[in-house]
């Protein structure tokens, strides 16, 4: 039988080596969007898992390449997905410690991607090592699969998954993330939302022109404006035709019923945090954290036009283009709904829009009755102090599908961010105590595992 305290006790005398693990991880800017650095992130991630005696492959399936590990005989096996891939670090001036040198203070660790997804990458390896010893006796298989394109969509990670389906198979897997909530209970997602990423591009005239002649030369941004008026309402909802039809009944019964365990209340201190005076429509309680959880959305992620520099210059565009987001549920085709939309916009006089399509996949989730999601919630329990806050699906999106919908393996959530972690933004961070505690969910989600199997 697995000794808990003695895993626990490795974790907590060696846990700064792994806070080392995560600084070497940052130092290397692996930014996907940007391409520099992502074979060395690679190399990096696959030599950290080599040493630890990880059998470790690193492949290419057209775009950066996926660090493929496996470790232990069992006949279970658990599955551990994250990306050594991150946001672009930018705006540089709004950050106060340079965003690839890992900075500590004050309890607390800086960087671009400690949050999202390097810290749970070194978690993840913390975790390991304090099972090590334990593996054969637990009759448990851990692999790996740690990606460099989650940040841009994972464009390529489909092919990896088709061509090593029979490396990936796991009757359970551990997801990227998790974040702790206010009240100190960790985020249990059960699934994300699917991604349809669009560029939407109204042309004008072939050239910029001067602004004097703006009584007769057609101004795109006008034209940018009023198709988006026709996407979205003010009150939240997305008038195009058919948007809401094909969502899964069976994944809104059971969403519903995690909903009714969460407190509302967090959402109010998320307004709160950002200094907003109501959400999308007036939302609020149980409603909005249906919204939130169970809603498709579509949403104006920038535009682009004409002159943004400093100063004045009087001129008409000859383009404007809107970056867009729409973000499936379960039940919906992401290919569907762009038809929709291209049939919506020529319905509406913009047949002549550019539509470049960025990323398309759908949303994919677990069931709260999966031995994987059961262990992961026993073991957050005794590791966290309080009951999990599980949720259906995470408001955000992530090629989740590709394991639950296409390879039948069911995921859980674990991680080492908390709500003011923030992901995506500059000073980026994350707590060391969540830190400490994240590899002792996961190393405790490992033994609970195998223990109901």
């Amino acid at each position: 039988m697995v000794d808990v305290d003695k895993v626990f006790g490795f974790i907590d005398s060696h846990y700064k080596d792994y806070v080392d693990v995560l600084g070497s991880l940052i130092s290397v800017p692996t930014v996907s969007a940007v391409g520099e650095h992502m074979d060395e992130g690679a190399e990096l991630v696959a030599s950290l898992l080599r040493e630890r005696g990880v059998k470790v492959s690193v492949e290419g399936f057209g775009g950066h390449p996926v660090v493929f590990g496996e470790v232990g005989s069992g006949d279970k096996t658990v599955l551990i997905y994250n990306h050594y891939d991150v946001q672009p670090p930018e705006p540089l001036d709004l950050w106060e410690s340079p965003p690839f040198e890992m900075t500590r203070k004050n309890g607390f660790l800086f960087g671009r991607g400690v949050a999202d997804n390097k810290g749970n990458i070194a978690a993840r390896i913390g975790a390991l090592d304090a099972l090590m010893p334990y593996l054969d006796e637990l009759g448990l298989k851990v692999k790996f699969v740690v990606e460099g394109e989650e940040e841009i969509g994972s464009p390529n990670f489909l092919n990896a998954i088709e061509k090593k389906r029979d490396f990936l198979v796991a009757q359970g897997g551990i997801w990227e993330t998790g974040y702790v909530g206010r009240t100190g209970r960790l985020g249990i997602t059960l699934g994300f939302k699917g991604m349809l990423y669009l560029e939407l591009t109204v042309k004008g005239a072939n050239r910029d022109s001067h602004s004097g002649s703006a009584p007769l030369i057609p101004n795109p941004i006008w034209r940018l404006v009023r198709l988006l008026t026709l996407l979205k309402r003010e009150d939240g909802y997305i008038p195009i035709p058919g948007f809401y039809d094909d969502i899964d009944e069976e994944f809104l019964e059971m969403a519903d019923e995690l909903i009714q365990k969460l407190d509302p209340s967090q959402l109010e201190k998320m307004k709160d945090d950002l200094g907003i005076k109501e959400f999308v429509g007036g939302l609020k309680g149980f409603d909005a954290y249906k919204a939130l959880l169970t809603s498709p959305s579509l949403n104006v992620c920038g535009i682009y036009s004409g002159y943004i520099g400093k100063g004045s210059k009087t001129v008409i565009p000859s383009y404007a283009m809107a970056k867009i987001d729409i973000r499936p549920v379960p039940g919906q085709d992401p290919g569907k709904l762009l038809e929709k939309t291209r049939k919506y916009l020529v319905e509406n006089g913009f047949d002549d829009v550019d539509i470049e399509v960025h990323s398309m996949y759908p949303s994919g989730y677990s069931k709260p009755d999966e031995a994987i999601v059961k262990a992961s919630i026993s073991a957050a329990v005794d590791v966290y102090g309080s009951d999990p806050q599980v949720t259906p699906l995470s408001g955000g999106s992530g090629p989740i599908y590709m394991f639950t919908n296409l390879l039948g393996i069911p995921m859980t959530g674990a991680g080492v961010g908390y709500y003011g972690s923030k992901s995506h933004a500059p000073n980026e961070n994350i707590r060391v105590e969540d830190f400490v505690k994240s590899m002792k969910h996961v190393a405790l989600t490992l033994v609970r595992f195998s223990e109901i199997l």
